[in-house]
């Protein structure tokens, strides 16, 4: 009963002070509520993508210097890690996946282990269908003598998404400034074109004009632009950059039919070419049948259509598709 009120104790400091935490001191914050249920030592919490295989970017926490590039060096025999990424959204800890003697005869521990105490283990990795992009986090303790509990993995597996959710959180309030932004098309990208965050929307536009484009780095003739600092046109959609200090703000925007027609020719011609009458149409809106009449022949005249089916094929052509299973 007590692990449960501090958990939920943790969970709603997230997400009650979170949102004064600026985001460049935000993991660091989140991770002193996180050792008030789960002790540990040291920490690294970051995010990367699968393919093409890249680490985007990493918070270490109280970790002697040199540590990644240590890291690097034995990657490719880190077990632990490759668990994680078989089993997104588990925590695991090291002393669950292998004795303590396999543990300390392996090369993992001897090249890397030894010589930065990580003694134990306790990491969660989350993989975001959207981009492509996993986040991870994982505990460590320096004292051989003290394994991390069941009770203490538990707690993590379940504090993870917050902590995830919450983190993006403080990216929103940071790069989105403006609250127009949110119900629009756009990512966060670092200047080598690799994806931070994005909405729904941009990757459905990405998947419009280059369908058989995959992974968490922009498709080659986007990313050349946005490393340049300049604007993309992409058959209906346009690509706008902003420069965010070592990040940058690409904001997608139809050139397509939609865009076009203003918000109320958009809205009654969307409901007429799905096959609502004028008066239905005037009814649900509030306007007389001849007002619809006029913003449907507006609509015909802007998009060089002359009825409902034409109407219909056209705006189908100009919208994005979300990808299966991803809803705005």
């Amino acid at each position: 009963m007590a692990d449960a009120r501090a958990l939920n104790g943790v969970i709603l400091s997230l997400y009650r002070e979170g949102r004064e935490v600026p985001l460049g001191r935000y993991r660091a914050w989140a991770l002193e509520q996180v050792a008030s249920v789960v002790g540990f030592d040291s920490a690294c919490w970051g995010s990367a993508s699968a393919e093409p295989p890249a680490l985007h970017e990493m918070h270490l926490h109280n970790c002697e210097h040199g540590i990644v590039e240590a890291y690097v060096r034995c990657s490719k025999h880190d077990f632990f890690r490759a668990a994680l990424i078989a089993d997104p959204g588990t925590a695991i800890s090291l002393g669950d996946l292998v004795t303590r003697e396999t543990y300390l005869r392996s090369t993992l521990y001897r090249r890397f282990g030894r010589r930065f105490k990580v003694e134990w283990a306790l990491g969660t990795v989350l993989l975001d269908r959207t981009t492509s992009l996993h986040e991870f986090l994982t505990l460590w303790r320096h004292d051989p003598w003290l394994p991390f509990s069941e009770t203490e993995r538990q707690l993590k597996e379940l504090l993870m998404p917050h902590l995830a959710a919450t983190h993006r959180a403080a990216w929103l309030r940071h790069f989105l400034r403006r609250p127009g932004h949110l119900s629009q098309a756009w990512a966060v990208v670092d200047r080598r074109g690799l994806l931070r965050e994005a909405s729904p929307s941009f990757m459905a536009s990405l998947h419009q004009h280059w369908p058989d484009w995959s992974g968490g780095h922009l498709p080659a003739p986007l990313a050349a632009t946005v490393q340049a600092g300049q604007s993309h046109v992409a058959g209906t959609w346009r690509f706008d950059v902003s420069d965010c200090g070592e990040y940058r703000f690409v904001l997608a925007r139809s050139t397509g039919a939609l865009a076009q027609l203003s918000a109320r020719e958009r809205e009654i011609a969307l409901r007429y070419a799905s096959g609502e009458t004028h008066s239905a149409i005037a009814r649900a809106l509030s306007l007389s049948p001849a007002t619809v009449r006029n913003h449907v022949a507006h609509s015909f005249r802007k998009l060089g259509v002359a009825n409902k089916v034409e109407l219909s094929l056209r705006l189908e052509a100009g919208a994005p598709r979300l990808p299966t299973g991803v809803a705005e």
